[in-house]
């Protein structure tokens, strides 16, 4: 089981204020370089960063602070970087879009970046990528026999019972 650094929430803004001076918004994503995080350890999850916690308390936070639209961009540019990249870059853009867009439908995102063009990417990302993703055994897909397909499929399948919203 991967675990991050456990940091708190102002820890947790210095590294995304870091990452987006820094331009390493993609690698900040995706917990690596230095950027993983993790805050509760008593929720113990085979993942690279908890991916919730830095768009909450992590971009939108920044956002709010700032409101500079360069979050909202060099957000959007990581993403596409990430659904452009191997199969553990498109899980994670898939990790990051899929609470994004529960938020951004109760009203509590500041900002979308789900937008149709990320959302047709990243579909079809996926699908792309697929075999090598059922392949994948790191992570959550650690002790799943589809990989991290199989997480894929199972998260998509409870955002569309509970929101009526499927990336697939």
């Amino acid at each position: 089981m991967y675990i991050g650094n456990k940091v708190g929430n102002k820890e947790l803004l210095a590294l995304t204020k870091k990452a987006f001076d820094n331009d390493e918004v993609a690698e900040f994503l995706c917990g690596e370089n230095g950027y993983s995080v993790h805050g509760n350890p008593d929720i113990p999850a085979n993942i690279p960063t908890d991916f919730n916690r830095i768009v909450v308390n992590g971009i939108y936070k920044l956002y709010a602070l700032t409101k500079d639209e360069a979050v909202v961009s060099k957000t959007k540019s990581a993403l596409k970087r990430l659904i452009d990249g191997t199969p553990v870059n498109v899980w994670v853009a898939f990790m990051i879009v899929r609470p994004w867009l529960s938020e951004y439908e109760k009203g509590r995102a500041p900002f979308n970046i789900a937008d149709d063009d990320i959302l047709l990417s990243l579909r079809r990302s996926l699908l792309a990528n697929e075999s090598e993703l059922r392949r994948c055994k790191v992570f959550l897909g650690e002790n799943c026999e589809n990989g991290l397909w199989q997480d894929i499929l199972r998260i998509d399948q409870n955002y569309k019972e509970d929101m009526g919203i499927g990336v697939l």
